[in-house]
């Protein structure tokens, strides 16, 4: 209802602004008896003037008149009139003079049109954010209004020509808009100023009448070419989709609406303005009014009148409105005509007692009369009752989700006769739950058809997008392609505001007819069912993963204690410090420190993908695998192709690792190593030199690998540095990221520092750098250094 009153509110402030627009430039002034145009044509108003209608008033006569200033002694003037089949004949014309609120009711008819005009205009766009059509029947009411200046005071040319070729431009796009298809805004400037121009010409050379009646052909001309071009590719897409019944009915309305649109500017070109000007005004009247009506009903497409009145309570409220003014009416009938009773003849009386009686019983009456609408359109149908019964027993039967949800979908397909129904969901909701085969669609929570449909709290209906473009055309594809005619909202009812936790999507209707206002309800009452059930199962499923959650915490806290990092014992020539410490209760980071002989030393960092219960299992599993590989033989480059073989088997793609590991040897004085993926290898020298070692290869738990080892030879006081990336990516209080740079700035500061002392140090700095910001991810940090053997 917010777009009616909208749409009222505004063409009543445009029509007061054109009252005033009249009053304030119309002169009363003697004035010839009838209404021409510039060219001399004489407009069929006025009866009087009856014989007159379509003939021309020779120029010479009007620029004589024109260029009288006083009219004090003037009562009637001679004027040569040329007929319709070219004879010239005189008459002395008596003058009439026109006071300033005369027009209003000569014109009513045409002042009543534009206004009509513009408040279609206004509705299509807040209804339909079209600003196309909005634009082309602002413009037509404009026409109108502008040929109403014309014909009473011939000063308003440029408006006048102007309007008429931007309608006929928008013709042009209305071919392409009509049959749902994208507009090539580029041609849009170039029209725009060829109307200007042409306007401007128009305006300049005003007094060639020639030159204007000429320049307004050409923009009925272009009319007439675009209009046609409009009506033969409508007539193609009727023959080539084949519509059925209210489908083809409604196409057939839009092309005689388009055809009523160019009916004048044909006239005008090819029969020399018959009917138009040779018949009473108001068949012009009629025929454009059914021009507007036509054109907004074969462009609202389906299911108009359930889209406005049945999907808001607003037919209660035209019910009640109803009553009460018919009651209203009808006392005051009675008082004054059948019954009259002295003390209830004065109105005030009467109003008060009236305006209590309305407000002590509008409510009973508002709920009375929606018993009765819910009983005559739902439950006097058998099949509409048993359907809705059988779904409200689903809501105390001990059901699964799947088994209920494939009993609304099929009782709903078969009490209303659609195709299908969906229940579409963001992707976050039910995320643990297995949602195949039940008509479930999972969409991205920050979509933009999502966040369409969380902004609306209205029913959407396919085909009133179907002329749309931009969001509108992307919403229109989408469910068009799931063969949706009907979007309802299913709102989360345990919270205080309108949150929308599903959209129910209704198919089309089997038989492509309407639906009933019945069917519309019951439709409405299974979306409210369907609501609670999505929410209960939305909190059982809460409650599922909370008892998961505790019963995870226990499992994680045994698998910690038993896989934690087992220290090693002392290998020759290897020296390390590390720091590990988790955002949550358990870490996402693998750290590992292996003592392979005396002299060798396998260290491994590695990040799982987020961090928590999940990827502290993983965690665990992985220390696992490298134990149990490394027991059986396998070599450095195996043991990563095996992890990863690991993810891919189990996880298929959905979660990876990287993971940085290699082996010291203290005798031949080198590092091996692997790195899948992860931050660089930090090499610093005894001199306080650092290199980073940034080469990598593929992910863990993507692929099928062949992953190859790199060797580093070592000098002697070369200390080298592993890290996750919780210590570059930790951000401060004002937002400022820790980096890279800030490690090796950290580094080179304490390079004198024992690799035992630096990851204490580091630890302290980072909880200085983000001061009471929380930590967000997993810290781990591990430094080694090496001396000959």
């Amino acid at each position: 209802m917010r777009e009616l009153a909208i749409t009222i509110l505004s063409s009543l402030l445009f029509f007061l602004i054109l009252l005033f627009s009249f009053i304030g430039f119309q002169n009363n002034a003697k004035r010839l008896p009838f209404f021409h145009y510039p060219s001399g044509l004489i407009v069929n108003i006025g009866e009087e003037n009856h014989t007159h209608w379509g003939n021309s008033v020779l120029q010479e006569d009007l620029e004589k008149f024109a260029s009288i200033s006083d009219f004090s002694n003037i009562d009637s003037f001679p004027l040569h009139i040329k007929d319709h089949k070219g004879e010239i004949y005189e008459e002395n014309f008596k003058l009439t003079t026109i006071r300033k609120t005369d027009v209003l009711g000569v014109f009513f008819s045409d002042l009543f049109l534009a206004f009509f005009s513009l408040a279609i205009a206004v509705y299509f766009y807040y209804s339909t954010r079209d600003a196309l059509i909005f634009g082309f029947f602002f413009n037509f009411g404009l026409i109108i209004l502008s040929n109403v200046f014309v014909l009473t005071f011939n000063n308003s040319i440029f408006l006048f020509v102007l309007t008429l070729y931007l309608g006929s431009f928008l013709q042009y796009h209305l071919i392409y808009r009509l049959r749902g298809k994208e507009i090539n805004s580029k041609w849009l400037l170039p029209q725009v100023l060829i109307s200007f121009i042409m306007a401007m010409i128009a305006s300049q050379e005003k007094y060639d009448m020639l030159l204007i009646e000429r320049v307004v052909l050409v923009a009925h001309a272009i009319t007439v070419l675009f209009g046609s071009i409009n009506i033969i590719a409508n007539v193609y897409d009727i023959i080539k989709s084949k519509p059925q019944e209210e489908a083809l009915i409604k196409r057939i309305v839009l092309v005689f609406s388009i055809f009523l649109y160019v009916a004048l500017p044909i006239s005008i070109l090819f029969f020399d303005g018959y009917p138009w000007f040779f018949v009473h005004r108001s068949l012009f009247i009629v025929t454009y009014l059914l021009f507007i009506l036509s054109f907004f009903y074969g462009t609202y497409r389906y299911t108009f009148v359930p889209s406005l009145v049945i999907f808001t309570p607003s037919i209660v409220t035209l019910i009640l409105v109803s009553i009460i003014l018919g009651t209203y009416i009808g006392s005051i009938f009675i008082l004054d005509y059948i019954l009259p009773i002295r003390y209830l003849k004065d109105r005030w009386v009467f109003n008060l007692i009236y305006l209590f009686l309305v407000t002590a019983y509008l409510i009973p009456l508002k709920l009375r009369v929606k018993e009765l609408f819910d009983y005559w359109f739902f439950e006097q149908n058998p099949k509409l009752s048993e359907g809705i019964n059988k779904i409200t027993a689903l809501l105390s039967s001990p059901l699964s989700m799947r088994k209920t949800i494939l009993t609304i979908n099929r009782t709903v397909k078969e009490t209303v006769n659609v195709s299908n129904i969906i229940i579409l969901i963001p992707g976050d909701q039910f995320a643990s739950t297995d949602l195949k085969n039940i008509n479930f669609v999972r969409i991205s929570p920050q979509s933009e058809i999502w966040n369409y449909f969380k902004s609306t709290d209205r029913v959407t209906v396919t085909s009133h997008l179907e002329y749309g473009i931009g969001l509108r055309e992307t919403l229109y594809n989408f469910l068009k392609g799931l063969n949706v005619q009907l979007a309802f909202p299913a709102y989360d009812s345990s919270s205080n505001k309108k949150n929308i936790q599903a959209m129910i999507l209704i198919g089309e209707k089997l038989d492509k007819k309407y639906f009933s206002i019945g069917e519309l309800k019951f439709i409405n009452e299974v979306v409210k069912i369907s609501g609670m059930l999505l929410e209960n199962y939305s909190l059982l499923e809460d409650e599922i993963q909370k008892r998961k959650i505790v019963r995870d915490i226990q499992t994680a806290s045994i698998v910690d204690n038993t896989l934690r990092l087992i220290l090693p014992s002392e290998v020759k020539g290897i020296d390390y410090g590390y720091i590990s410490k988790p955002a949550v209760g358990i870490s996402g980071d693998y750290l590992d420190i292996i003592p392979v002989s005396q002299t060798k030393m396998i260290v491994l960092l590695g990040d799982v993908a987020g961090h928590g219960l999940g990827t502290g299992f993983l965690v665990s599993a992985i220390k696992g695998i490298v134990r149990e590989q490394l027991r059986n033989g396998t070599s450095l480059e195996g043991l990563f192709r095996e992890i990863n073989s690991f993810f891919r088997a189990r996880y298929k793609g959905n979660e990876f690792m990287t993971l940085l590991g290699g082996i010291f040897d203290s005798k031949e004085n080198i590092f091996k190593y692997v790195n899948a993926g992860h931050l660089s290898l930090i090499e610093m020298r005894a001199d306080g030199q650092i290199k980073l070692h940034s080469k990598t290869q593929r992910v863990l738990g993507i692929l099928e690998t062949d992953y190859h080892a790199q060797e580093l030879k070592l000098l002697p006081g070369t200390k080298l540095f592993l890290y996750s990336d919780g210590i570059t990516e930790a951000f401060s209080e004002r937002d400022e990221i820790f980096g890279e740079e800030t490690l090796i700035e950290f580094l080179h500061f304490n390079a004198q520092k024992t690799v035992k002392e630096i990851p204490t140090l580091l630890e302290t700095k980072m909880t200085n750098f983000r001061g009471n910001r929380e930590q967000s991810d997993d810290i781990t940090f591990i430094g080694l250094s090496f001396t000959p053997n």
